[in-house]
């Protein structure tokens, strides 16, 4: 199911005209990405693995830019990463930031023995500079691409926010193509107005980076060259475009327009209508998270001792 398609799915459950109405495309694009996280996060239907190298003495390591959570848990049912010193796996337990906070372990040993998952303080000042090339936009999509061959985009992710402060647009960076080209969704600051919502030569632009997280150990590691490896849930990317597409199956689409819609209800404040779309995306993301565990059995992945959250 594309962007277009899911849409045009919100209004239909929102009763509401599906040509025109109260809701701006850019809103119903919100509400659809926030309904996809959730569905993410509550069914594990996307995942990945990222190593880090440790440095000696280093407390805390930025995680990648799409990672949503943790989902594995040992038997005891805590969530753990896995640690390898170069000659065997140990695998690390999660504690509570607050808790690593009050135990003040600043010592460093071989293996640390605790982590926990907490927002990175360090994240990036927003970007700016001028549009260089005067970039394209896709008649179907709705896709404008942004290039500066001045600037350096390695530190912008999908999801982050993107403002044409030249003729008062804004919208999200949907795919990076390299560290001097974006590909963004803009939409007019206000729905009222005729902007063309793209970017011509010497338009100024800033991106403003959304929230990314870091891991701390605890105590920091005491040698240079170990791999922590985690396995965890990933930020869908973002849609807000005809054809863009979430990569999960369809029911969960579905699950996703339901939560979308129910948040909209929410919001005009219509509780009984809310909590009955409320219902049906929970059956779809319950459908979704059997349909991937049985996956993973179909495809005999395991790991030792473990149970999935």
């Amino acid at each position: 199911m594309d962007g277009r398609e899911m849409k045009y799915r919100v209004q239909l459950a929102l009763d509401e005209e599906t040509d025109g109405g109260f809701l701006d495309e850019k809103t119903v694009y919100d509400y659809i990405n926030e309904g996809a996280l959730e569905v993410a996060r509550k069914t594990n239907a996307l995942t990945s693995t990222q190593s880090i190298t440790t440095v000696a003495d280093q407390t805390g390591y930025t995680l990648n830019a799409d990672f949503l959570s943790l989902y594995l848990r040992d038997r005891g049912g805590d969530f753990f990463i896995k640690y390898n010193d170069g000659t065997s796996n140990h695998f690390i337990k999660w504690l509570p930031y607050e808790d690593i906070i009050l135990y003040d372990n600043t010592d460093s040993i071989l293996i640390p023995s605790k982590f926990s998952i907490t927002d990175d303080p360090n994240l990036d000042s927003m970007v700016s500079g001028t549009e260089t090339s005067g970039g394209t936009k896709s008649s179907s999509s709705g896709e404008a691409t942004l290039t500066d061959s001045a600037a350096d985009f390695s530190d912008v992710s999908p999801g982050d926010i993107v403002h044409n402060t030249t003729d008062s647009s804004s919208g999200v960076v949907v795919s990076k193509t390299s560290s001097t080209v974006l590909v963004t969704a803009l939409f007019p600051d206000d729905p009222s107005a005729t902007t063309d919502s793209d970017w011509d030569a010497s338009d100024a632009y800033v991106i403003q980076p959304q929230g990314r997280f870091r891991v701390v150990l605890d105590p920091p590691p005491s040698t240079a060259g170990h791999t922590i490896t985690f396995y965890y849930v990933q930020k869908p990317s973002p849609v807000y475009s005809n054809f863009g597409t979430f990569r999960y199956p369809q029911h969960l689409d579905l699950a996703t327009v339901k939560y979308a819609a129910w948040l909209l209800k929410y919001k005009d404040r219509e509780p009984s209508f809310a909590d009955r779309l409320y219902q049906l995306a929970e059956m779809e993301m319950r459908r979704g998270k059997h349909g991937v565990d049985r996956a993973l059995v179909r495809n005999k992945v395991r790991v030792n001792m473990l149970a999935r959250d």
